[in-house]
């Protein structure tokens, strides 16, 4: 078993492996354009050299530098854990290859023994998140936002949402390679330390909160470094820090209930598609239909709620679970 100590530090090192590897290269870092001088006859930058163009995170080639980077770091922690098994449990697990098959099962690599229970895998989950984006899919149906509502041209907004750079890293690479770390290697590194389930659920997300804070640096940076640039940075970091610890307990639940990455994944991704309910911009919108959203709002969380066990079982993926946990 992995000391507290030990534990503490393989896991701020995976984390900080994870988001180092965004600053590591310059091909990774965002650039900005400097602030321009308040006195024009005293105006630095305008007399500078040309400096290179700006670009924000958005920008392509820090898009794929990035995605690159962090796919590196991702399979760098999971290929990290059946070492640390090895240091950790020695007798049980006396070299690299011995401790792989372990690694993998708590890694939640391991794929269902048949495909039905892969289906299951995939869809109960997935359908226990969008339970509670019901009201956010309601919202969207009355704005004309669902794939082909308003034929070719919703599915051509949902084509350019989804395509490109962009439409890679938020829905495919991020969450995966953030799942990977924070989810996999934080939990399985927390569980060899000995954690209670509680403490898995609950504690290790605030590694994958705290992971987001360096949001708040590039947009002070890029609005221009003023006491308001401050505020908001901080603020939407904060808001940021609550909202991904509060998806980390959601997302650890369904690791830790169905011992697979795929659900965390999944669910991730859906989240990052539906983005924030849009729940008082939609009754401002639409006031004739505030029964309705309220009403469809409430029934996703009561459709979640009633489920949130049910369609998490361990045997519905062919898992001999031990209590309520399909894992460890």
């Amino acid at each position: 078993m992995l000391s507290p100590l030990a534990t503490f530090v393989c896991s701020a090192a995976v984390s900080s492996c994870y988001v180092g590897s965004i600053y590591l290269l310059p091909s990774t870092r965002t650039r900005h354009s400097p602030p321009a001088s308040p006195d024009p006859l005293h105006d630095v930058a305008a007399s500078a050299p040309a400096a290179s163009p700006p670009r924000d995170r958005n920008h392509p080639s820090v898009i794929k530098a990035r995605l690159l980077a962090v796919t590196l770091a991702s399979l760098s922690s999971c290929a990290a854990v059946p070492s640390i098994l090895t240091h950790s449990q020695p007798r049980l697990y006396p070299s690299y290859r011995d401790a792989l098959p372990r690694a993998t099962a708590l890694l939640g690599l391991a794929l269902p023994a048949t495909t039905p229970d892969l289906a299951r895998l995939v869809l109960c989950p997935l359908g226990l998140t969008a339970s509670l984006f019901l009201g956010s899919l309601y919202v969207a149906y009355l704005d004309g936002d669902l794939p082909g509502q308003r034929g070719a041209s919703t599915c051509e907004d949902w084509k350019r949402k989804f395509d490109g750079c962009k439409g890679v890293r938020n829905y495919v690479a991020a969450p995966l390679t953030e799942e990977l770390t924070f989810r996999s290697c934080i939990l399985a590194i927390s569980a060899l330390g000995g954690w209670s389930v509680p403490r898995l659920v609950f504690l290790s997300p605030l590694w994958f909160g705290l992971a987001h804070v360096h949001h708040a640096r590039e947009t002070y940076i890029a609005l221009g470094r003023t006491r308001r640039a401050l505020l908001i940075a901080t603020a939407q970091s904060l808001f940021q820090l609550a909202y991904t610890t509060l998806f980390g307990w959601y997302a650890s639940f369904l690791f830790l209930r169905t011992g697979s990455i795929i659900p965390p994944f999944l669910a991730h991704a859906f989240c990052n598609a539906m983005g924030v309910p849009p729940l008082g911009w939609a009754l401002r919108v639409w006031p004739e239909k505030k029964l309705a959203i309220i009403a469809s709002y409430s029934l996703g969380i009561a459709t979640f709620v009633y489920n949130f066990n049910r369609w998490t079982e361990p045997a519905l993926f062919g898992l001999t679970p031990r209590g309520r946990w399909g894992w460890l």
